[in-house]
């Protein structure tokens, strides 16, 4: 029980401090049901620290299981009390076989597998429903603290989209797009607004992702309540209603959206600057951009939004601005230690300067290349801190029989220690020069970041025209 109470205060201080006193009055109080299974006086411990710490009761995203789902859009087609039950132990029983195999760490960060999942099958046992059951799973999922290993429930039959993106930048939350027809803009929300809370809690650079995962994932919302930040202190409170997508909205939605991997715009006859959005791509489309840089003495690769992907081909791309062999770092898995070496890519690689530009959405793969680039003094990296997600994994499709319901899994294999020793996980790359959109910037349309950058290589760009590039991409 001990190690569950050290889980929940981990996890209370990744969500930070729920609404503020602000909307104190707005905000419904999640009450422990009869199902919780933590003891009354280890909540009121946790209650009065809390009660102690904000002025108003912080709802631990472990405590979430206690709650009814404001909707069933992620039911498998029925609310069968006992089916549920049945769904989600049979899940718990496969994660636990597949993090006792294939976890990279054999002593679990201390935690004792058999005991944690136990006791989330008793929890589970108690529940009445598919959300609160999902949350359940989640919940031992997450108190891995783990960026890579993540719990992916039975597909929803609908996904909801809210009409809106949302990103940190520098510590505030800002709208950086909005959807035109939605209710979210018809409700007002315009990009660059500062979202100072959503639902119960106030976003921030180290809950954001959860807060993500629980309202697209775990707990989707028919309206979402969002506090926005006016002029003078205040907030205002919208209630926006989402969009219900059906598998083939989604599709269609994706198929909209298809874009190139990466896109080059020429600034001048010296400068280039390429877009890579993902590192999910073939090799060959990195020697394809490549062959267009190559062209040109200086470079602005821009990795803004690009969440990362394949280690072969962020270790390809590395291999292209070094005209030696580069050690990027160690590789910890669950039997042994390796080095990972970047190959160079010899008479190919490209010799000129170097800038690159990262941002919050910066994950996994565009974080270990920033960050080679930075250690080996290779160029320069600007922009605003990385998401801090970068340790490699896997993905497992499972399968649960007994309720015809597919789910996923995606588990930790390998953790990475720069070559300066230190991990990236939880930290992120810190860049040589701190930059950001403001609110206004994002507002307007503009990149000043972009802008900056090409200054450095003494061209001649505003804000406005950067802005015209489209590089940043909307975070859909």
């Amino acid at each position: 029980m001990f190690a569950f109470v050290i889980a929940c205060q981990r996890l209370l201080s990744v969500f930070g401090t729920a609404a503020s006193n602000s909307r104190e009055h707005r905000i419904e109080m999640l009450a422990f049901s009869k199902t919780s299974i933590i003891k009354p006086k280890i909540c009121n411990v946790i209650i009065s620290r809390l009660i102690h710490r904000a002025g108003l009761l912080v709802v631990c995203f472990c405590l979430l299981i206690n709650a009814a789902s404001a909707q069933n859009n992620n039911d498998p087609g029925n609310s069968n009390t006992k089916e549920a039950r049945k769904l989600g132990i049979e899940m718990l029983r496969e994660i636990k076989s597949i993090l006792s195999k294939d976890y990279y760490d054999p002593n679990f960060h201390g935690v004792n597998l058999d005991e944690r999942f136990k006791l989330a099958e008793e929890r589970v046992s108690a529940l009445e429903t598919y959300p609160q059951v999902y949350r359940a799973v989640a919940q031992v999922v997450v108190e891995f603290n783990d960026s890579h290993t993540n719990f992916y429930p039975p597909r929803m039959t609908k996904t909801v989209d809210y009409g809106f993106s949302w990103q940190i930048i520098g510590d505030k939350c800002y709208v950086v797009d909005v959807k035109k027809g939605s209710d979210a803009e018809v409700k007002g929300l315009r990009i660059g607004d500062v979202i100072a809370g959503v639902e119960n809690y106030n976003p921030t650079r180290q809950n954001l992702w959860l807060i993500t995962y629980l309202f697209y994932r775990l707990d989707p919302k028919e309206r979402l309540k969002v506090f926005v930040e006016v002029p003078g202190g205040s907030e205002r409170e919208l209630l926006i209603q989402s969009r219900i997508m059906n598998t083939e909205d989604v599709i269609r939605d994706r198929a909209d959206r298809n874009e190139k991997p990466y896109r080059c715009e020429e600034l001048n006859s010296d400068l280039i600057a390429c877009k890579l959005y993902t590192f999910s791509v073939e090799t060959t489309i990195i020697d394809s951009m490549i062959k267009q840089v190559k062209k040109h003495r200086q470079f602005i690769l821009d990795l803004r939004g690009n969440g990362g992907g394949h280690v072969a081909t962020e270790m390809h791309l590395t291999g292209y601005f070094f005209d030696h062999d580069v050690k990027v770092g160690d590789v910890k898995t669950r039997r042994k230690i390796e080095e990972r070496i970047a190959k160079t890519h010899k008479e190919k690689a490209y010799a000129g300067d170097l800038i690159v530009l990262i941002d919050s959405k910066s994950m996994s793969a565009s974080e270990v290349f920033a960050r080679v680039i930075q250690l080996e003094k290779r160029g320069r990296v600007l922009g605003d801190v990385s998401a801090g997600r970068v340790m490699t994994s896997l993905y497992f499709p499972l399968f649960a029989s007994r309720a015809n319901a597919s789910f996923g899994l995606n588990v930790t294999v390998g953790d990475l220690t720069m070559n300066d020793g230190k991990s990236l996980e939880g930290v992120g790359v810190i860049p040589d020069k701190a930059i950001g959109p403001t609110g206004q910037a994002l507002a307007e349309g503009t990149d000043p970041v972009l802008a900056y950058a090409a200054g450095m290589f003494g061209a001649q760009l505003t804000a406005e025209r950067a802005g015209e590039l489209f590089f940043i991409k909307p975070r859909y």
